[in-house]
C-alpha cells in the first residue's frame, strides 16, 4: 500500500511538472542564473525543476537537490544521474557555511501546520539557514504559486470554493498575516537580505487542451477545492460538481474556448 501511494504521488507530481514547465523555463530564463555557478534547489521534490536549473548553468556548474523525502531523492537520482541529489531537512541544512552561490525553493517554505505539510510555522528560522549556506552577495529565490483562475463564466463559484479552508491552505484565519506568502518581502527582509523584490509570473492555459494539460487541471480541481464540500452550500457544490465530472456534457475544460490561468510569484534578496 505505501509502495502504491508513493507511485501515485510521483506520477502526479510528474504531471504537474510538466504543465508547470514551460512557466518555470520562462521564470529561470528570466532570473539569469550565471553559467557554471554552484545552486541548491531546496525542497527538490522528485528533481524535474533541478534538472532545468542544471540545463541552465551548464556542465560547469552544479545543483545539487534537496529533499526531506527519501522516496522522491532515490527517484530523482534515478532519474538525473548527472545531478547530485541529497536527503535532508531544510530547517538544518547539511552543508557548511557559504557553499552555495544561490538557492533555489519552490513551493517549499509554506508556514502552516505540520498536518498539512509545512515545514515550519515560522519561515524565518528557514531563511537564515538559507542564508548561512549562500556565500556574500548570492541569491536566496523563493516561488510560491500565488493565484489561479480556472472557472471560467463561474466567479462567485470559484469565490467561494477559494475561501474555504482548503482554497486558502495552508494558510488559516487564526495565523499571523504576516506569514502569508504575499508577504514574503518582509521574510526576506527582518532576515538581513538586501535588494529585495517580488514579481509575479503568468501562464495562460487556452484550449485546444491536450490530454497532458486536461489530467493536470483535474488534478488541479482536486488539490484546490477537494475538501471545499463542507463549507459551501449543497447547490454551488452540486454545480461545482457537475463542471468537474468527465462524463457531464458541461464539463468545463471541453469548452472548445476554455481559457484559464495560473501564477507564480516570484521572491528573491540577495545575502549581506
Amino acid at each position: 500500500m505505501e509502495e502504491n501511494r508513493i507511485e501515485n504521488e510521483i506520477s502526479t507530481y510528474i504531471c504537474l511538472n510538466q504543465f508547470r514547465e514551460p512557466l518555470l523555463k520562462k521564470i529561470i530564463k528570466l532570473l539569469e542564473f550565471p553559467v557554471g555557478s554552484t545552486g541548491l534547489d531546496a525542497g527538490c521534490g522528485i528533481g524535474f525543476i533541478t534538472n532545468l536549473l542544471a540545463e541552465t548553468i551548464g556542465p560547469t556548474g552544479q545543483v545539487i537537490g534537496l529533499d526531506f523525502s527519501k522516496d522522491y531523492i532515490q527517484y530523482a537520482q534515478r532519474k538525473y544521474q548527472n545531478i547530485k541529489f541529497k536527503e535532508g531537512d531544510i530547517k538544518t541544512l547539511p552543508f557548511p557555511d557559504n557553499t552555495f552561490d544561490w538557492i533555489w525553493s519552490a513551493d517549499t517554505v509554506w508556514v502552516g501546520p505540520k498536518e498539512l505539510g509545512c515545514p515550519s510555522d515560522n519561515p524565518f528560522t528557514i531563511i537564515n539557514e538559507y542564508r548561512r549556506v549562500v556565500k556574500p552577495s548570492g541569491s536566496i529565490i523563493l516561488l510560491f504559486w500565488s493565484s489561479q483562475k480556472l472557472l471560467p463564466g463561474y466567479p462567485f463559484l470559484e469565490a467561494c470554493l477559494n475561501a474555504t479552508s482548503s482554497g486558502t491552505a495552508p494558510f488559516q484565519s487564526d495565523m499571523d498575516p504576516i506569514f502569508h506568502i504575499l508577504n514574503c518581502k518582509h521574510w526576506l527582509i527582518e532576515s538581513g537580505l538586501n535588494d529585495v523584490s517580488a514579481k509575479t509570473y503568468l501562464y495562460d492555459i487556452n484550449a485546444p487542451l491536450n490530454e497532458e494539460v486536461r489530467k493536470a487541471l483535474l488534478i488541479l480541481f482536486d488539490m484546490l477545492w477537494g475538501e471545499s464540500k463542507l463549507e459551501i452550500n449543497e447547490s454551488d457544490w452540486e454545480k461545482y460538481s457537475i463542471l468537474i465530472d468527465p462524463n457531464s456534457e458541461n464539463f468545463i475544460i471541453n469548452n472548445p474556448q476554455y481559457y484559464g490561468y495560473y501564477s507564480y510569484t516570484v521572491f528573491k534578496g540577495k545575502v549581506v
